[in-house]
């Protein structure tokens, strides 16, 4: 399903572009290392790197990844993840809920980090005043669009 873009807005919360080649790359060590196997026929490791190329997939479509580009239009609330994330990537209407959450990183907890999570959709986290009002603005930018 397609959102026609003429009056929609689009907030970038980690570059997509970035996040692909990070997928890709992933996903390309893997295979490469599960070619090599079947080249070399060690039939191991072409079991254990069909395995890995599995976890590489259930990863990026894992509650543990969160979406990165938001478009808001009349038709919804588009979320996209990535391009290895093809199950993920979803249309949410303009009523769901949102709302900004907060967590703790790092070994000791204390790194504040935040996320936006729409219905049962979470954004990858971020942390800074800057990053925490650009979720802001998308809530902003989902409440503008639902009034009008």
């Amino acid at each position: 399903m397609l959102i026609s873009k003429m009056i929609s807005e689009t907030f970038i919360i980690k570059s997509l572009v970035v996040q692909n080649m990070i997928m890709l790359f992933s996903l390309g060590i893997v295979v490469s290392l599960l070619v090599r196997s079947f080249v070399k026929k060690k039939t191991k490791h072409a079991i254990v790197f069909s395995v890995w190329v599995l976890i590489v997939f259930w990863f990026f479509n894992s509650p543990f990844f969160g979406f990165s580009v938001v478009y808001i239009s009349p038709d919804g609330i588009q979320l996209t993840y990535g391009i290895l994330s093809f199950k993920k990537n979803t249309v949410l209407p303009l009523d769901a809920p949102w709302k900004i959450e907060t967590t703790f990183s790092g070994i000791r907890k204390i790194k504040k980090l935040y996320f936006l999570k729409i219905a049962d959709h979470r954004s990858m986290k971020v942390r800074g005043v800057k990053d925490f009002r650009l979720l802001q603005a998308i809530g902003s930018a989902v409440d503008n669009m639902k009034s009008k």
